[in-house]
């Protein structure tokens, strides 16, 4: 896949900008190759036609997933906008100050403080690996002392910035959190001492700069030393290259060593008194800043605060008050006034004030001091010259004394702490802890800065080569071809530094010469390096500085003050009066003998990575210089005998603002630091690596159905990516994971999410089309229902007449009496047999509360033994579990103990052996050195001849160098007289330059008055802000807690429902087996209705036969064809006619009561009847109730079910059992069903006799009570077969039980009781369900009784009452009106 297939529409890159350096656009048209402009939209939708150079196109952006990274080399494309992006996304917007690029932790400082160094957050990422966790300082301290105890090697920590980029703070935390990870057993505290070494060196080395208010001034190596069991015995710290020059000059807004400022704001306590100190502005060292306080620090409490950790440190008043005499002596002898006397000549007065104090404080003579600060001796082979220095030479050799006094008590102090936090037993190990400036480019670069870009190289060659190293042992590992990777390599910078005849050995040597000066060894440099070393140039508009190529970035440095400050010479004269002093810590410090060595420097002993340059004379190894570059070199010994780790702290911006990101300057910063040269030698190989269960979960999407059909994922990958990638060079696969180059992931999301888009129009493609069509559909719906309504309308306007309405009304109002006359006969039926239910049901319902109360009470005393017995069963497992565990630990630290004293063992003889080889080889070594002295002392005499004849030649030689020397005096003379008229005339120009220098101060003043106006109001608003934003986090935080609670709470609503979820499984088994029953019950009742309409049909059949009848057996006209008229008259005489009359209405009343009477009979079965298809339609409704909660449930149910499968996946014996068990219920509940469909079959056969005994109405009741008890007991055995099923099902779960507890462990102890009491809970509820089908049947049984006629009867309501039948009839109407209710 090339890259230029990857512009293609959609897609995003960078181009160039002024202000952010990058800036972010979204191609609009599709590149192709050879075209030389680039169609873009920018962020603010502005249309842009952006001219490319087809052989180097922007870089791409990559995709959002990749955006907000905890690693930079995971980026698809790494280049430096694909990492300003990502580092900027973290800090402003997820408010993340770490990130990692590769072994590489990017510290960003969020000028705040943040709750992110508490106990909790050390001990959150103590143990875890260091990708397992977001990045951290304390992820980095972690991953060093794991190393360090896995593998017993030594670590390092190198912490490196700009000035206040946060370094000193990382190295704290990092220190901090060894002392709580690995706290000693003993009572020493050394943790607290190590801990405590900080506040005196941030003391004494740190001060107040432009860029920090605590920036430190010293490059600071503390060794952290363990022990074999890793836990801290001690620490040692190494100082590099302090600024001695801040002691005596600040520049503006700048202040001295904190050091000074505590002791001025102390100085009123009594025992400061005899320091006779004052204000910090009363001092010239302290007031050159302008400001001396710093803003929300006191240093006051600072000062009690390093008082605390001296004593901490075992260094008692005593000494802390020598030092503050060193220290108070450097700022009186600061105020001391030299008075110019002459042009030549400078002088000091004796009775000056501070002077006094000063040899006061240091016990010296005022005198010899107070002149030979005004004058130096000159010491030739022939005699001694004092000659008189001008003021500013005097004050030159001032400022030189405060120095090499402050310097002398900084590495005192330094070497105290040492002795302080030394240890009686021996290093096993330690960690390194490098807190030292970085890269370094101001303005005006000088001797400072070149030593320091000079350390900065010798680490950034170190950090390539160990970069190189983990890259080559990664591929090494994944089983992937190695390819040389071309990295930058900053020897050619080393070697125009350090190498022979390189800049600081020109400089040493231009230093030994006495008329030495900055421009002669710059014009060394220029004839030496010009147009020979590329590294080396010379700036076109000036010629006191020169320009040396970094691997960061060009400096220039100006040559002015670099032969002073790498001498850094003190006159003679003054060394001789501080070693006078009867002040034993000054004389001490000026002693010929060097400064016992701490019993640290010969702890660690490593073979150096390169040979040592040797200096060739003693002199060369007093500079500053020569100084410095041994101890690199030492520094560089250690850090390549350790395994490094590498903390790079970048400051956001210059203002100080929290949250704020400045482009230009982290840019910078990352270039300096490293970062950008690590992601450019992890993107020239396989920056992105993916695993191969993380290519599988995020491109499945890409896979064809065949691929996912394989079982091995790998072999799936390796399919996919031959296909998707063409190019095999692009990708390699390793034994865990897969390496893609740059652009490959960018090139799979992109098909990703072409494939997701083609997905998403087609699924709108069809949500749209059902939306229209479901919008027709509607739309002539309703146009139908507008015809219906509207032919409807037309066709009554048609049909409508006064007849019609009239007969309406009429059938209307004859349905109104009728429906009212049937519905108060039914109301008084109801009325009389409510009476009577609640009468039996209320003495029922007290006899049964009071049997419910005593059966309660009697399973609360069960229950309260059954779960005593379970709890003690439980705490017996739990307490075997918890024995077997501690018999386990135990085992096992006696085998670690074991295995440290054969490791002991083991050491001691190895030790034994080396001693017995050194004696050997130092009695060699003693023969050796006795054959050397014969040797010399030959030699001796013959040197001693030499040495006669030479002496000889050096007398004549050195009387023509006096001729010489008295010509050069008269030439000399005659400058002088030059050179006094010169400098009258630059006094007369340099008094103008002040004039003019004071104006512009007063003006700066003014501004920086209203500047400071502004800044308080700011400050106000913002602390308003931070008020209100306060209450805010007070009220969220209340809010927090209320649904924590909520929470708390719907957890244990969902315990609840689960344990009903349980309980309720059985039920679902049961509810198809009810439906049947309802199913039949319906039946019955629509055969029984048919039954009463066809009865009623039969009757008025019968009705309409019998009038028929009796009009057909009279014949009115045979009557009165046969009787005369007179005879009809002699009947309405006599009556006979209204007595025929009569009879016949008497027969029709008969016969209608008669048929009146059955009537009633028929219609209060049919009543009955409708009664109980009531009560059986309640019955239904809410069994289908509970149908559907038991479906809700079991899905609950089902999902709980899935959960538990998955997490007992381990078991299969489990299921095994489990599955035999459920398939012997299966056979038990399916011989259940059995049972009870051959009574269901009985009941119907009784049912049907019961029919057919209705019909008949002389049959005796003796048949049916017989059939009743045979009922009864086919009932009650097969209660006993169910009864005897279910104990069987108890007894197969004991076995399960016992079977479980031998095979399983005890962490399974607690998930089979809980099993075991939901299989309790799930067979009492298949009791209470049995327990309602037979009082089903018992209903039915009664239903069926009610339709046998007997010849005498009493009747209460409905039912037919009979005294032998008392007890059944109550209980069933007992029944009957708990399902009613």
């Amino acid at each position: 896949m090339a890259l230029v297939e990857l512009y293609t529409q959609y897609n995003r890159v960078w181009i160039p900008d002024s202000e952010e350096v990058w800036q972010s656009a979204e191609i609009t048209k599709d590149y192709r190759t050879g075209e030389r402009v680039l169609h873009l939209r920018l962020e603010d939708g502005t249309e842009l036609a952006y001219s490319v150079d087809p052989t180097a196109l922007p870089p791409l952006r990559n995709p959002d997933i990749l955006v907000g990274e905890n690693d930079l080399t995971a980026l698809s494309y790494l280049h430096d906008p694909a990492v300003l992006h990502n580092l900027k996304v973290r800090f402003v917007e997820s408010k993340l100050i770490y990130t990692y690029s590769g072994i590489i932790l990017v510290a960003m400082n969020p000028y705040k403080q943040l709750p992110i160094y508490g106990d909790a957050i050390i001990h959150a990422y103590s143990g875890q690996n260091m990708g397992d966790m977001d990045p951290h300082i304390f992820a980095v301290a972690e991953e060093a002392y794991k190393q360090m105890a896995r593998n017993n090697k030594n670590q390092s920590i190198i912490v490196s910035g700009e000035s206040g980029a946060g370094k000193t703070v990382s190295a704290r935390y990092a220190m901090r959190y060894f002392a709580m990870v690995s706290k000693s057993s003993s009572n020493a505290h050394v943790e607290d001492k190590v801990l405590a070494s900080n506040p005196i060196t941030e003391a004494v080395g740190n001060a107040k700069t432009t860029r920090n208010d605590n920036s430190s001034r010293f490059g600071k190596y503390t060794e952290i030393s363990f022990d074999r069991r890793h836990q801290i015995i001690g620490a040692n710290m190494r100082t590099y290259l302090l600024e001695k020059s801040r002691v005596v000059f600040q520049s503006e807004n700048e202040r001295n060593y904190h050091i000074f400022y505590q002791l001025c704001a102390s100085a009123l306590q009594p025992e400061f008194k005899p320091l006779k100190l004052g204000s910090a502005e009363e001092f010239n060292y302290t007031r050159m800043g302008g400001n001396t306080v710093i803003e929300g620090v006191d240093d006051r409490a600072d000062m009690m605060e390093t008082r605390k950790t001296f004593t901490l440190l075992g260094l008692k008043e005593d000494f802390q008050m020598d030092v503050f005499k060193l220290l108070a002596a450097i700022l009186h002898l600061g105020n001391v006034q030299i008075m110019a006397v002459g042009d030549d000549r400078s002088s000091v007065s004796l009775e000056d004030k501070h002077l006094d104090i000063f040899c006061e404080l240091l016990d010296l003579d005022s005198e010899p001091m107070a002149q030979w600060l005004c004058q130096r001796k000159i010491i030739t082979s022939s005699e001694t010259v004092i000659k008189p220095m001008t003021k500013l030479q005097a004050l030159n050799a001032r400022d030189a004394l405060a120095k090499k006094i402050y310097s002398h008590l900084f590495d005192y102090i330094v070497e105290r702490i040492n002795q302080a936090l030394q240890f009686t037993g021996k290093q096993h190990t330690f960690i390194g802890v490098l807190d030292i400036y970085g890269f370094e480019t101001f303005d005006v670069n000088s001797f400072e800065q070149f030593c320091i870009n000079y350390a900065n190289e010798k680490l950034q060659q170190q950090f390539n080569l160990h970069v190189f190293k983990l890259e080559q042992e990664e591929y090494m590992k994944e089983d992937i071809p190695w390819t040389l990777i071309d990295f930058y390599d900053n020897q050619p910078a080393i070697d125009l530094i350090e190498a022979k005849m390189g800049i600081l050995e020109l400089l040493d040597e231009e230093c030994l010469l006495p008329q030495g000066t900055d421009e002669n060894w710059l014009q060394k440099l220029y004839n030496n390096f010009i147009n020979k070393n590329p590294l080396f140039q010379k700036p076109r508009m000036s010629n006191t500085s020169f320009i040396i190529q970094h691997f960061a970035d060009k400096v220039e440095y100006k040559c002015e003050g670099f032969l002073e400050k790498n001498r850094d010479t003190v006159y003679e004269v003054l060394i001789e009066i501080l070693k006078s002093s009867k002040f034993h810590l000054c004389a001490n410090f000026f002693k010929d003998n060097p400064a016992p060595i701490s019993r640290f420097g010969s702890a660690i002993k490593v073979k150096p990575a390169r040979p040592v340059v040797k200096a060739p004379n003693k002199q060369f190894r007093t500079t500053v210089g020569n100084k410095f570059r041994s101890s690199l070199y030492l520094l560089m010994e250690t850090l390549n005998a350790t395994t490094p780790h590498y903390v790079r702290c970048i400051k956001p911006n210059d203002e100080k603002m929290p949250f704020e990101f400045d482009s230009k300057r982290v840019a910078q910063q990352l270039r300096a630091c490293g970062v950008l040269e690590t992601i450019r030698i992890s993107a020239q190989s396989y920056p992105s690596r993916w695993t191969y269960i993380e290519f599988f979960s995020r491109y499945s999407i890409l896979m064809m159905q065949l691929e996912l059909s394989l079982s091995d994922k790998k072999k799936v990958c390796r399919t996919v990516l031959q296909r998707l990638i063409q190019d095999p060079n692009q990708y390699q696969f390793g034994r865990t994971k897969i390496f893609f180059r740059a652009g490959q992931v960018a090139y799979l999301e992109k098909l990703r999410a072409d494939k997701l888009r083609q997905a998403c129009i087609m699924i709108q493609k069809n949500v749209r089309g059902w939306l229209q069509r479901k919008k027709f559909l509607h739309v002539r719906r309703a146009t139908i229902i507008i015809q219906q309504y509207f032919r409807g309308q037309r066709t009554v306007r048609q049909a409508i007449t006064a007849t019609a309405l009239k007969q309406t009304w009429a059938a209307i109002v004859i349905q109104k009496y009728c429906r009212g006359y049937l519905v108060r006969k039914l109301c008084q039926l109801i009325h009389v047999a409510a009476v009577t239910i609640q009468a039996y049901t209320r003495g029922f319902l007290a006899r049964k509360k009071y049997r419910k109360m005593l059966k309660e009470h009697k399973a609360v005393i069960l229950q309260k033994y059954a779960r005593a017995w379970l709890a003690r069963r439980r705490f017996q497992n739990i307490r075997r579990f918890v024995l077997n565990i501690q018999l386990s630990y135990r085992v096992q630290r006696l085998q670690k103990k074991l295995e440290d004293q054969n490791k002991e063992n083991h050491g001691l003889l190895e030790k034994l052996t080396s001693l017995a080889s050194t004696h050997a080889h130092d009695l060699d070594t003693i023969q050796k050195l006795e054959l050397e002295l014969e040797k010399l002392t030959t030699q001796k005499k013959i040197s001693e001849d030499k040495g006669k004849k030479y002496k000889d030649d050096k007398e004549q030689k050195i009387s023509k160098l006096e001729k010489q020397a008295k010509e050069l005096h008269e030439e000399k003379e005659v400058l002088q007289a030059k050179l006094q008229e010169k400098t009258e005339e630059m006094k007369d120009k340099m008094d103008d330059l002040t004039r003019q220098l004071f104006a512009d101060v007063q003006k700066e003043e003014r501004q920086r008055i209203i500047l400071e106006k502004n800044f308080q109001n700011q400050k106000q608003d913002y602390e308003k802000e931070i008020e209100s934003l306060k209450e805010e986090i007070k009220t969220l935080s209340k809010e927090k807690i209320q649904l924590q609670h909520q929470i708390q709470q719907e957890l244990i609503i969902q315990e609840g429902l689960k344990m009903e979820a349980e309980q309720l499984t059985k039920q679902l088994q049961i509810i198809p087996e009810l439906q049947k029953e309802i199913e039949l019950l319906q039946a019955q009742k629509i055969d029984v209705e048919k039954q009463a309409q066809s009865q009623k049909r039969e009757m008025r059949e019968k009705m309409s036969e019998v009038a028929k009848q009796l009009l057909d057996s009279y014949d009115l006209e045979d009557v009165r064809s046969r009787l005369s008229t007179e005879d009809l008259e002699h009947l309405n005489e006599d009556g006979e006619i209204w007595f025929a009359y009569e009879g016949l209405k008497k027969a029709t009343r008969v016969l209608e009561s008669h048929f009146q009477s059955q009537k009633d009979i028929y219609e209060k079965e049919i009543e009955a009847l409708n009664f109980k298809v009531e009560h059986l339609s309640q019955e239904i409704n809410h069994l289908q109730k509970l149908f559907r909660e038991e479906n809700d449930i079991n899905d609950s149910i089902q999902l709980e079910v899935s959960r538990l499968t998955s997490e007992n996946m381990v078991i299969p014996d489990l299921k095994q059992q489990i599955s035999e068990l459920q398939n012997q219920k299966m056979d038990l509940e399916n011989h259940f069903q059995e049972q009870t469909a051959k009574m269901k079959g009985k009941m119907e056969g009784i049912s049907d006799q019961l029919h057919h005994n209705l019909s008949k109405e002389g049959t005796p009741r003796r048949k049916l009570e017989a059939e009743n008890e045979i009922y009864t007991k086919e009932k009650e055995k097969l209660i006993a077969t169910s009864q005897e099923i279910q104990e069987t099902n108890d007894h197969l779960k004991k076995q399960h039980g016992n079977e479980i507890k031998r095979q399983e462990a005890s962490r399974l102890a607690v998930e089979n009781m809980e099993l075991e009491e939901k299989l309790d809970m799930k067979d009492r509820m298949i009791k209470k369900l049995e327990d309602q089908i037979k009082t089903l049947t018992k209903t039915i049984e009664k239903a069926n009784e009610l339709h046998v006629p007997a010849a005498p009867k009493e009747y209460i309501g409905m039912m037919e009452y009979k005294k032998e039948d008392e007890g059944r009839i109550v209980q069933n109407l007992i029944l009957g009106a708990s399902y009613f209710y």
